[in-house]
């Protein structure tokens, strides 16, 4: 068996891990600070203007500041080096912070809906609010938009599924704070009080639905999951552009964070000797580092051709992808 080496500069490169968990951090203060003042302004102008569904996009704002809070000490912990309790690293931190993300945003969303369907029930309903919600809802959404775009973009290049789940959530907020502008001018041109709550109370809803999206995507990276199949075929074809290496089969690929760790059994004939079977192993570790991207580690063990155990059925196979 050999383990593959990245290249220096590669994504598990110390350096590389710390440059990027400065970024998430970076992005994580613009965000706090942004969600901070925009919470404050539509729950201030929600109190006063009369607007529950107003001050509703506040709390979610309230919300994203505890979300962006924890990123930010997520992040720290993340960058940190393997050790003895943790010899792959910390970057799983992330998978478990966004886990934890999920279930404060279903609560948020679970609260928002009993308050609102209370208030429905009760018929609490406010007086139509006052044109300046109006202005504060269409100031959130520009708001949203510059958050949202800014993480999804940081995201992406540094391959943070937090940033990116963040992200995902500051585009739900520009459809809650779209709904609470559209909802408000409604009641205002149709003097029809009922609507404010009833907005609150979808809004609610889609948070809900929002958080059970986050959660099923980190279900299967923490469950060693992978949804996409084209990651394997390219493993596939590394392994199929070394010519001693055959029937690459038990191939496992897991997600650590924004890095995949790659296991794998090969093939080649049994007359060779141990050293060149190892080569034959390094030969196909490398292609994998060279065409797969974002590649952690590589585990590559070495069978005789013909070799046969029924007992062991997992992992996948080329055959499985047809």
């Amino acid at each position: 068996m050999a383990e593959g080496k990245n290249p220096t500069g590669s994504v598990n490169d110390p350096i590389s891990q710390q440059k990027r968990a400065r970024v998430i951090r970076q992005v994580s203060r613009v965000s706090i600070i942004g969600n901070a003042l925009l919470a404050v302004l539509k729950m201030g102008f929600g109190f006063i203007a009369g607007s529950f569904a107003l001050i509703s996009d506040g709390i979610d704002s309230l919300l994203d500041v505890l979300t962006s809070g924890i990123t930010y000490v997520t992040a720290s912990i993340s960058s940190q080096p393997p050790d003895m309790k943790h010899p792959y690293g910390h970057g799983r931190a992330e998978t478990i912070a966004t886990k934890i993300l999920s279930f404060v945003i279903f609560f948020a969303g679970s609260q928002l809906v009993v308050a609102s369907v209370q208030r429905l029930v009760n018929g609490e309903f406010s007086d139509v609010p006052a044109p300046a919600a109006l202005y504060v809802a269409l100031i959130s959404i520009i708001g949203k938009i510059l958050l949202s775009v800014y993480k999804k973009r940081m995201g992406v290049k540094y391959r943070s599924p937090m940033l990116i789940a963040n992200a995902k959530n500051m585009k739900n907020d520009v459809l809650i704070s779209g709904s609470v502008f559209v909802g408000i001018l409604c009641t205002r041109v149709f003097n029809v009080p009922v609507l404010d709550p009833l907005i609150a109370a979808g809004i609610g809803v889609y948070i809900l639905i929002s958080a059970l999206g986050i959660f099923s995507e980190t279900s299967l990276e923490l469950m060693d999951g992978i949804s996409d199949k084209e990651l394997y075929r390219a493993v596939f074809e590394a392994v199929n552009s070394v010519k001693a290496a055959t029937n690459p089969h038990k191939t496992r690929i897991r997600k650590l964070n924004n890095m995949y760790i790659i296991d794998m059994d090969i093939e080649v004939d049994g007359a060779l000797s141990v050293k060149q079977g190892h080569a034959v192993a390094m030969k196909v570790e490398k292609n994998i580092q060279d065409t797969v991207p974002n590649v952690y580690d590589v585990q590559v063990h070495v069978e005789p051709e013909g070799n046969v155990e029924d007992h062991e059925s997992f992992g996948v196979t080329e055959d499985l992808l047809k």
